[in-house]
């Protein structure tokens, strides 16, 4: 007897998709897919160029992001990949800060689109979507720690380049 081999309808055509997912897939795209660079196949997004804003660009398209997080809280996504969602937004804060090559960092690394395809592989279809008052507690928790994690970020490069220029004069 022949295994059968499972593959879960992953990715919807736009026409089978509630409307609310069908906005967050355009948001994805638009944050990191809707420009092209003439002549490659690179893309980037609104993401990116928000990314090259010193300071607050990256915490901008990190708070963006959320809305992502938002709607796979109202699919009831597994909380697993609610954490994941909120790493892949992590990991662009961290590396996006960094001068210069978070710049290139941030044109290469689509947390939206990453985030996009958990949300569609893992949302629960069998169940109603939750209320925008069930899921704001946990959103604002997520928002809050986002902005936290890029205040603490910008503070230790702060605290980096004092640090760097103090040393200079000890040389």
């Amino acid at each position: 007897m022949a295994d059968k081999v499972f593959v879960p309808e992953v990715f919807e055509p736009d026409e089978k998709l509630p409307q609310d997912l069908l906005a967050l897939r355009r948001f994805a795209f638009m944050m990191d897919h809707a420009f092209l660079i003439p002549g490659t196949r690179i893309r980037f997004g609104l993401d990116a160029l928000l990314g090259l804003i010193p300071g607050i660009g990256d915490v901008i398209g990190g708070i963006m992001s959320t809305w992502i997080i938002a709607g796979a809280l109202r699919h009831r996504v597994p909380s697993r990949y609610i954490a994941r969602m909120v790493l892949n937004i992590a990991i662009d804060l961290f590396f996006g800060a960094v001068p210069v090559a978070g710049d290139v960092f941030d044109f290469l690394y689509e947390e939206n689109i990453k985030n996009m395809r958990l949300l569609e592989a893992h949302r629960v279809r069998s169940r109603p979507p939750r209320s925008g008052s069930e899921i704001a507690l946990i959103l604002t928790g997520i928002v809050a720690f986002i902005v936290i994690l890029a205040l603490a970020i910008l503070a230790s490069l702060v605290a980096l380049v004092i640090w760097l220029i103090s040393q200079r004069g000890s040389i």
